[in-house]
């Protein structure tokens, strides 16, 4: 069985090599034939994700494990898995060996699928060797002597010497699968031969339970209910729902096409004020976007009343608080006390054109000073009191 998946891992490697210089690998791409892959959708490049997983195919995941980056990945990965099964097939039987190691595969594979992450690799496969090794020498003594005494070390320095390489280094190591198969190995490997001593029922139990865990996982991860990209891939492929637009967006903020395929929906029915709120808080989570800039000009040359612009100006000063009149000149917009003005018009006089400007004061003959509201009042009248034949008492407010 070890021969049969290295052979399995040396095709796969072979044909991604075929594939990539049949496409045409001087463009830089790489086609791994079966593997589980990050893909976009053309016409809305923010709306990425595992598509086939989340259409079904869920043996991508296993097919993934057993393709490699390159020839020396295949090369360091085929040996440590020879080294590692020439101690453990003897001793579990090819079924049972064959077995282990696919759903080992699988597993390993879970958290970087969950982190929308194309990983490759049977690196994962082989932690959980480790992890069952660890346990299986225990009870086997020949299989402690030959295992040697710095592989332990080495192995555990291996994974916590990856994490901070991933991390400072930008080096694309699948830590998660790493870990994973280490723990679902030495489960397994508890389960068999620690806890069966114990209760061979127990012990069955536990393993029925850890697989029918990997099944859930799998299936979960075939509607990751928790990734925005998700919803707005449903939307785009399959229901149109504008309730999935929505859920993507509020599980994924900076989801741009999410945000501006919603106000056009609104535009088009007809609901421009849902639309300006809905462009305007695309764009304060979404800063160095200009296609929403866009969208906002063009929203904002639906409203065809003076009244309706001074409404969405204010909407603007409610979405973007004290930044308001930075976004306001960011959208090219009127300035707030040009259309009071024009409001003023189209109230009072709305046989003028929209262009006439109107003062207040002029239409009122308000007085330059009143007394008592722009300077204060005599000192012979205590405050708070309204004398009807002094007029110079009134407060703003209050009647005589």
């Amino acid at each position: 069985m070890t021969c049969l998946l290295i052979l399995v891992s040396c095709f796969l490697y072979a044909l991604s090599v075929s594939a990539s210089y049949s496409a045409g690998s001087v463009s830089g791409l790489v086609v791994k034939p079966g593997a589980l892959n990050l893909l976009l959708l053309t016409d809305f490049p923010d709306v990425n994700g595992m598509f086939k997983l989340w259409e079904g195919e869920w043996w991508r995941l296993t097919v993934s494990a057993f393709h490699h980056g390159n020839l020396i990945h295949l090369m360091m990965n085929m040996l440590a898995f020879w080294m590692f099964a020439d101690l453990l097939e003897p001793k579990l039987g090819k079924l049972r060996y064959f077995v282990f190691c696919v759903a080992a595969a699988t597993f390993s594979m879970l958290p970087e699928a969950a982190l929308n992450q194309s990983a490759v690799g049977i690196s994962g496969m082989i932690f959980a060797q480790f992890g069952l090794i660890l346990v299986v020498r225990r009870h086997h003594e020949d299989i402690a002597g030959r295992l040697h005494p710095s592989l332990v070390p080495i192995c555990f320095a291996s994974i916590f010497i990856c994490i901070p390489l991933t991390i400072f280094m930008d080096l694309p190591i699948a830590n998660g699968a790493h870990l994973f198969g280490l723990l679902y190995g030495a489960i397994v490997g508890w389960l068999c031969y620690e806890f069966r001593l114990r209760s061979r029922l127990a012990s069955g139990a536990g393993l029925m339970v850890i697989h029918s865990g990997l099944v859930l996982a799998i299936l979960v991860l075939m509607r990751p209910t928790w990734d925005g990209r998700y919803f707005a891939w449903r939307a785009i492929t399959q229901t149109q729902s504008l309730a999935d637009w929505q859920k993507a967006v509020e599980l994924n903020p900076s989801l741009e096409t999410g945000w501006r395929y919603l106000a056009e929906h609104y535009v088009a029915t007809g609901d421009r004020h849902k639309a300006w709120v809905t462009v305007l808080k695309g764009a304060r989570l979404n800063r160095s976007t200009t296609k929403l800039d866009e969208l906002a000009r063009y929203v904002w040359q639906q409203f065809d009343s003076a009244i309706d612009r001074a409404v969405a100006l204010d909407e603007v000063q409610q979405v973007f608080g004290d930044e308001h009149e930075a976004w306001i000149e960011r959208f090219e917009l009127p300035l707030p006390s040009q259309t009071s003005s024009t409001v003023l018009t189209e109230l009072a006089f709305p046989d003028l054109p929209a262009t006439s400007t109107v003062r207040l004061d002029a239409l009122l003959d308000v007085p330059a000073e009143v007394s008592g509201i722009t300077r204060p009042l005599p000192a012979i009248f205590p405050p708070g009191t309204v004398n009807p034949d002094h007029p110079e008492s009134a407060r703003l407010g209050v009647s005589l």
